[in-house]
C-alpha cells in the first residue's frame, strides 16, 4: 500500500521537507487531541466526523484505489468508481496513479530487492521510511499504463488537492476547529499510519494461511483497522480476489462492501476463490516451498564450497601476498556471510532471486581467483 507519491520537477530536498510535514503535522494534532480529551475538550460532533471521514477514506484505499482500480477486483458504474476514487484521494495517501503503480511494483517485487516497501530493509522502512525518496514511487506508465486512458482515475489525478481539502472543510464547517482537529488531522494520522501497517505489520507478524514467495501475514488486528486488509497473505496469494477476508471469521468489512454493491447492481464481475482453488494453491504452495528450501540448501552448500576454495587459496599465497589482497578477500566473505544470513532470514523466496543470488556468488568466486592468480609469481 502506497504513500504520498511522486511530483514531477520537485527537487529532493523539497519533496523531503513535505514529506517531513506530512508526517509531522498530523503527529503534533494527534498530541493536541489527546490534550484537548485529557481536558474533556471534545464532542460528539467531533467523534462522528471522526469516525466517518474515517470510514469514507479507509474505504477510498481499500475498495477504491486497491481491490477496484489497481486490481480490478469489480466493475462497477461510472457513479461508485468516481465516489470510491475520490474518497481515496481524501485519504491524503497520494494521486491516484503514484499509488497504483507503486502497490502494483510491490507484488512485482514483494520483499525482494526492487519492493518499494519491505521492512526486510528495517521495520521503519517498511512502515513510513521508504516515502521520504522519491524513487519509491514508480511511473504509470509502466505499471498501470490503461488507467492512463481511465477518464474517472484521471479525473481524481487532476483534481486530488481539491478532496482531502473540501473534506477538511467539511468538518471545519460542521464542528469548527476541534472538528477539522479530529475528523481532518487526527483522521489522516490515523488512515495513513493504518495503510503503512499493513506494508510494515503485515509482512512481519501474523499467521500465513498460503505459501507465497514472499513474507505476508494475516494480522486480525490490522485486518480489523484496516478494514480486511490485514488479512494480507490471503491477498498475496490471490491479488485479483474482492474478498481478502476467506473465513468465516476473518472480518472483511471492505469485501462487505463490495458484496452489498454487487447485490445492489452497482457492482459486477466480482472475482471469488472457490474452496477447490484454496485446496489447489495450499498443495502446489507445499510443492513450491520445498523446491525454494532445496535451491536454498543447494545455494548454501555452494557458498561454503566457495569460501573453502578461497581460503585454500590465501593459504597458499606469501604473506605479502595475503596482506595485499586482505581487504578485497574480507569484502568478498563479508559478502558471502550476508547472503547467508538473507537466505536464513527470510523463508520464502522468488526462484530467480536465489537464482540472482548463485550467480553472484559465482561471480564474485570468479573475481577473487582472478585477482590471486594475478599476484602469484
Amino acid at each position: 500500500m502506497s504513500g504520498i507519491g511522486h511530483y514531477d520537477g520537485m527537487t529532493d530536498r523539497t519533496y523531503k521537507t513535505i514529506m517531513v510535514g506530512y508526517v509531522i503535522i498530523p503527529l503534533v494534532a494527534v498530541v493536541t487531541a489527546i490534550v484537548l480529551l485529557w481536558n474533556n475538550v471534545i464532542n460528539s460532533t467531533d467523534l462522528f466526523l471522526l469516525i466517518v471521514f474515517q470510514v469514507l477514506s479507509v474505504l477510498g484505499i481499500t475498495v477504491g484505489f486497491h481491490r477496484m482500480l489497481t486490481h480490478d477486483g469489480f466493475k462497477s458504474s461510472t457513479p461508485t468508481r468516481l465516489f470510491f476514487t475520490l474518497c481515496g484521494c481524501m485519504a491524503l495517501e497520494g494521486k491516484p496513479l503514484a499509488w497504483i503503480a507503486t502497490h502494483v511494483k510491490h507484488h512485482a517485487h514483494s520483499d525482494h530487492e526492487d519492493d518499494p516497501h519491505s521492512p526486510l530493509e528495517g521495520f521503519w522502512h517498511g512502515h513510513m521510511g521508504w516515502v521520504f525518496s522519491q524513487e519509491n514511487f514508480e511511473d504509470p506508465k509502466v505499471y498501470c499504463p490503461h488507467l492512463l486512458e481511465d477518464k474517472v482515475t484521471m479525473f481524481a489525478e487532476k483534481t486530488y488537492f481539491f478532496w482531502p481539502l473540501l473534506s477538511f472543510a467539511i468538518c471545519y464547517a460542521v464542528g469548527g476547529w476541534t472538528g477539522l482537529l479530529w475528523g481532518g488531522l487526527v483522521r489522516s494520522f490515523l488512515t495513513t499510519h493504518i495503510t503503512w501497517s499493513v506494508n510494515s505489520i503485515c509482512h512481519t507478524f501474523g499467521s500465513r494461511g498460503f505459501e507465497t514467495t514472499d513474507e505476508s501475514r494475516n494480522n486480525w488486528l490490522i485486518g480489523l483497522l484496516a478494514l480486511g486488509e490485514g488479512w494480507h497473505n490471503n491477498h498475496h496469494a490471490f491479488p485479483r480476489n474482492a474478498f481478502h477476508g476467506m473465513r468465516w471469521y476473518q472480518f472483511d468489512l471492505s469485501g462487505i462492501v463490495i458484496r452489498n454493491l454487487e447485490r445492489l447492481g452497482l457492482a459486477w464481475d466480482v472475482q471469488r476463490i472457490g474452496k477447490e482453488t484454496q485446496e489447489a494453491h495450499k498443495l502446489k504452495g507445499l510443492t513450491m516451498h520445498q523446491n525454494i528450501a532445496d535451491l536454498k540448501a543447494e545455494l548454501g552448500e555452494f557458498i561454503d564450497h566457495a569460501r573453502h576454495e578461497l581460503d585454500l587459496m590465501i593459504l597458499k599465497l606469501p604473506p605479502k601476498k595475503v596482506a595485499a589482497l586482505r581487504l578485497a578477500h574480507e569484502k568478498t566473505m563479508k559478502r558471502y556471510t550476508d547472503i547467508q544470513l538473507s537466505l536464513a532470514r527470510r523463508r520464502n523466496m522468488k526462484r530467480k532471486a536465489i537464482e540472482k543470488r548463485h550467480e553472484e556468488v559465482a561471480k564474485l568466486l570468479e573475481i577473487a581467483k582472478r585477482r590471486m592468480k594475478m599476484v602469484i609469481p
